[in-house]
């Protein structure tokens, strides 16, 4: 029964289209038998009337199997044939499954759909045959039309008066649907399925469900296939040996959270809402608890609050009280108030969060009001809870329970920004976009204004009409939905917008303190409240207009956090919501940053990303790493970070506890400049002699300030020579037994060099 729901939806398909086979295609619309679903301009399939056809890059046409489109002469090649291209047909919206009537077999357990018939299975289960008022066979595996009888013998269906006919196999049945069925919950049980969906993980790391019962999840995390197929990427189908259908789109699963009374909050499963002094809900870490009348506390079930004496009263005896946390606002949530809080004289923080110091003395916003800053500087947690660093969450002070995971902090923002002030005296934060409040005052809306500093400029958001929400430039407030509409139909959620940002809250100027920017290495960086995205074509880094943004596998375009790049469509993904990608811009070349050589004295110099180290002879030789320590010796030299131990020849750096982290020394080697090496047969790449020429692209190169080195397969890192490429680690990694030090320290497996050193 692996392939039940496959077959159950074909067998629909026949119901509905009159017993006509159909090919579903990735969109969910339909061709028919024969045909090819081929995609369009617009995103959606058409159908090409040809088997296994070829797809023309015109989006308008189609060739045979085993040729390809000459769009100059508009015909279809190959070396022994030359036949016109064929034009495309519309592909046909399906029939809804809830519309399509159902027969319940003799079990009354398992259905079939409407004008098909109930026939047994070998195994003692009911299958449909796609025809009504059939002839069940007696090999329990075909069927036959009504009025004619099963000729096992030569596989036919015999009528008196019509002939024979070959004979129709079963498909599987469904088990009966019932109001309130079974649900399938995912594993770490945060999101549930429908009964016969099967639960596949995303990129993102949450879990969606599988139209299909017992399905494979395929390995880009976006489709999967029934149960007994394999996963073809290459042509997006679910191969099995006698069936090839399209792969199907996971949905997103529904969480298991449970909301509170006002329709906008939710708290984790197992939790309840109650009431915190503001009047907003908070979440008690345990089910069906009692709130207490401080509104800051609350008691298991069954017991009563006893604030007195802080503790939860019971037949069975005491208990100590738990802390509320606050309530998961859903995006459809109104701020009551515009303001911002001030960090300091230049950086704030939006209303209902916490400003905290990060590692770098920076300022950060944690999404919590009145939160406790971690002394990690990384993490934050609930008001009145402590930080357990060693665990990662925060515990209630009294009980040491665990009541929430450690939040991550987002970066604060300026006051003013000189790129996108609203007025004189209000400013949105990067490239947000300024729009007017119910009033009269400015707030921000959190998407791009591509032209910031243009307030009537055709490029921004949209800001609604109802003053409180704001859609993506291209798309249509639609009030009544709550939704952002494009006009290719599909939808979006709309965005609430944030407080905007006035420099006048305090005496300081922010003009005073430099803008912040975030740095992609160390000649080139990108604007505060962008991310850095390696551009593939041009080798480069570029800026992606998002805060913690998804750069996508293409090279040029990026997403907002939380959302996936669908690179076929252009768009970004999350759920069900879709929004069009973002192009990334150059990044910025810091000022004196440059790639010409490290200079050592007015007469010599060393490549870009080596370091300067003297030689026994007294002249300057060149350390293949970045700011490496140059030792003793006058011959070897080490990552920086790290010590040179001349009795054992390696590189050792203290970690926790009494060990070492060791990697082998590095020779120094003379710092004349010596010839470029072509890179490329033109020559038009070239890198300096001790340098190791990598592919960044496949017709595009950069130069790794390592002789000999080894290109890293992601086209951005390289390592060593004698180092591997360790991608999941994010640095260099040495094999066993290839160091110096492996005498002294027997127990480790191998060195490690982070990337950057």
């Amino acid at each position: 029964m692996n392939t039940m729901l496959t077959l159950w939806v074909g067998a629909v398909c026949l119901a509905v289209l009159g017993l006509t086979s159909a090919l579903i295609c990735p969109d969910g619309r339909m061709c028919e038998e024969g045909n090819t679903c081929c995609q369009t301009s617009s995103g959606e399939y058409g159908c090409c009337p040809l088997p296994n056809a070829e797809c023309c890059s015109d989006h308008l046409h189609c060739c045979y199997e085993g040729t390809v489109c000459d769009l100059a002469l508009a015909r279809c090649l190959n070396r022994s044939v030359s036949l016109p291209w064929v034009s495309r047909m519309p592909s046909k919206q399906p029939s809804i499954l809830e519309g399509v009537k159902a027969v319940v077999c003799p079990d009354g357990e398992a259905e079939c759909p409407d004008d098909t018939t109930c026939c047994q299975l070998p195994e003692g289960s009911w299958g449909c045959c796609p025809l009504a008022k059939a002839v069940c066979c007696q090999d329990k595996r075909h069927c036959c039309p009504e009025g004619t009888t099963c000729d096992l013998v030569h596989s036919k269906c015999v009528s008196p008066t019509l002939g024979t006919f070959p004979m129709s196999k079963k498909v599987p049945s469904r088990k009966k649907q019932t109001v309130g069925g079974q649900t399938v919950t995912s594993p770490g049980g945060k999101g549930v399925c429908p009964d016969g969906f099967t639960c596949c993980q995303q990129p993102s790391g949450e879990y969606g469900c599988c139209p299909y019962l017992e399905a494979v999840c395929c390995s880009d995390l976006l489709h999967c296939c029934p149960g007994n197929t394999t996963c073809d990427m290459e042509r997006e189908m679910c191969i099995s040996s006698d069936t090839k259908t399209p792969l199907a789109k996971k949905i997103p699963a529904t969480p298991n959270d449970v909301e509170c009374p006002d329709k906008l909050s939710s708290c984790p499963e197992d939790s309840t809402c109650c009431v915190l002094e503001d009047g907003s809900y908070g979440c008690c870490p345990m089910p069906n608890a009692v709130c207490c009348s401080d509104k800051l506390h609350c008691c298991p079930e069954g017991t009563t609050c006893d604030l007195e004496e802080s503790t939860c009263l019971s037949q069975n005896g005491l208990t100590s009280m738990a802390v509320k946390f606050p309530a998961t606002v859903t995006p459809t949530y109104i701020p009551r108030r515009v303001s911002a809080v001030a960090c300091n004289g230049s950086v704030a923080c939006a209303d209902g969060t916490t400003c905290c110091k990060l590692v770098d003395g920076q300022w950060a916003c944690c999404p919590l009001p009145k939160a406790v800053c971690c002394d990690d500087h990384l993490h934050c947690c609930p008001h009145d809870t402590v930080c357990n660093l060693a665990e990662g969450t925060c515990d209630d002070p009294s009980s040491g329970s665990a009541l929430a995971t450690l939040l991550d902090k987002a970066p604060a923002f300026s006051h003013a920004s000189k790129d996108n002030r609203c007025d004189e005296s209000t400013s949105c934060p990067g490239e947000y976009t300024c729009c007017k409040t119910a009033t009269g005052k400015w707030a921000c809306c959190p998407l791009p204004n591509v032209n910031a500093g243009c307030l009537t400029c055709s490029l921004q958001a949209v800001c609604c009409d109802d003053l409180i929400h704001c859609c993506p430039h291209g798309t249509v407030c639609n009030l009544k939905a709550s939704t952002c509409d494009d006009p290719a139909g599909s939808s979006v959620p709309w965005v609430p917008k944030l407080p905007g940002l006035h420099p006048g809250l305090t005496q300081a100027s922010a003009s005073s303190v430099p803008p912040a920017k975030n740095m992609c290495d160390p000649h080139t960086s990108c604007p505060k409240d962008t991310t850095c995205c390696f551009m593939n074509k041009s080798g480069k880094w570029g800026c992606c207009p998002l805060p913690k943004a998804v750069c996508c596998s293409d090279g040029d375009h990026c997403c907002p956090s939380g959302y996936i790049c669908d690179d076929h469509k252009g768009t970004c993904t999350k759920g069900l919501a879709t929004v069009p990608w973002y192009p990334k811009e150059s990044a910025l070349t810091e000022e004196g940053a440059t790639s010409k050589d490290v200079k050592c004295d007015d007469k010599s110099s060393c490549a870009s990303g080596t370091t300067c180290c003297k030689l026994p002879t007294g002249e300057w030789g060149c350390c293949p790493l970045v700011k490496a320590v140059c030792c003793a010796d006058q011959e070897h030299c080490c990552p920086q970070g790290y010590s040179c131990n001349m009795q054992t020849g390696t590189c050792d750096k203290k970690v926790e506890g009494p060990a070492l982290s060791r990697a082998p020394m590095t020779r120094v080697t003379a710092g004349d400049a010596g010839v470029d090496a072509k890179c490329d047969a033109d020559g038009r790449y070239r890198c300096p002699e001790r340098q190791t020429c990598c592919k960044t692209s496949p017709t595009e190169w950069s130069c790794c300030p390592a002789p000999q080195a080894v290109c890293c397969a992601d086209a951005k890192h390289c390592c060593p020579m004698g180092y591997m490429c360790d991608l999941e680690q994010g640095g260099c990694s040495q094999p066993a037994g290839s160091s110096w030090d492996m005498v002294f320290t027997p127990s480790k497996k191998k060195d490690f060099l982070p990337f950057g050193l």
